[in-house]
């Protein structure tokens, strides 16, 4: 007969997820007996019992740290990105990866493997999530919003990405608008990375702006906008467009949110 396994099921983030390996680590059960789902969309297992684990920010940073100072930067940010990915079996296989790093192969550098099948997977869900953080840099465009009398403006900018990529993008624009107030929100995850003149970046989760106040654009904003959509369209020569070409190098997904790829008014 089948030994049931016991699955710990946490919220789809990655502090949610590395509390759940905190608590499948802690639960004395069998490291092989254990492991992580993340997110509620999954099928129930008749050989399981299934455990709730809850967001502990603390247990999540405990997680982090032990993983940076026994396996490497290099491991912690792939086992890191991994946990940003959509996929659904990350959990599973993000849990692998720390069991073989922390209690069987021992050592730094573990996610070089790239032999094992788990590792191999862990490595596919990085890269897709780098990847798309990396298009996000270069395609992400901001809207000056109307402000209120006396309020400093805020710039504004949404994406619709596939996988939770905000917290790669932070650094690099609070590095390039450290003196501007500035927000990125997520509509698929519903998330905003938030930055404050002078101050760090913050993510704010299950939360999403007023419609109606980020629809409206400032003066300014309007008339530069105008103008660089005139600029963009008078300089295309028609007679060597190239959509394919195009969609090579910027991926029609991101046009929607593209100043440039919006109707000249």
């Amino acid at each position: 007969m089948e030994k049931e396994r016991k699955i710990f099921c946490c919220e789809d983030t990655a502090d949610g997820i590395f509390t759940a390996v905190y608590d499948a680590w802690a639960s004395g059960f069998g490291l092989s007996r254990v492991t992580v789902q993340a997110g509620g969309t999954y099928s129930r297992s008749l050989f399981a019992s299934y455990v709730e684990s809850r967001t502990d920010h603390e247990k999540a940073k405990k997680v982090a740290r032990t993983l940076r100072e026994r396996l490497g930067t290099e491991d912690y940010q792939m086992i890191y990105h991994a946990a940003l990915s959509e996929a659904e079996d990350k959990g599973e296989i993000i849990f692998a990866a720390v069991v073989m790093g922390l209690a069987v192969w021992k050592r730094k550098h573990m996610t070089r493997n790239l032999g094992d099948p788990r590792i191999m997977r862990l490595f596919e869900l990085a890269r897709r999530v780098e990847n798309e953080g990396h298009h996000y840099r270069m395609f992400i465009r901001f809207h000056e919003l109307e402000g209120r009398a006396g309020e400093t403006p805020v710039m504004f900018s949404e994406i619709e990405p596939e996988n939770q990529v905000l917290s790669l993008l932070g650094d690099h624009f609070s590095d390039r608008f450290p003196r501007t107030d500035f927000m990125i929100c997520d509509r698929s995850h519903r998330q905003c990375l938030v930055h404050r003149a002078g101050a760090d970046w913050i993510l704010m989760t299950d939360i999403w702006p007023d419609e109606e106040r980020i629809s409206r654009y400032s003066r300014e904003e309007k008339k530069y906008a105008g103008l660089w959509k005139n600029f963009v369209d008078s300089i295309a020569i028609r007679e060597r467009e190239n959509p394919r070409c195009q969609m090579n190098f910027m991926p029609k997904r991101y046009w929607k949110h593209m100043t440039e790829h919006q109707p000249v008014s």
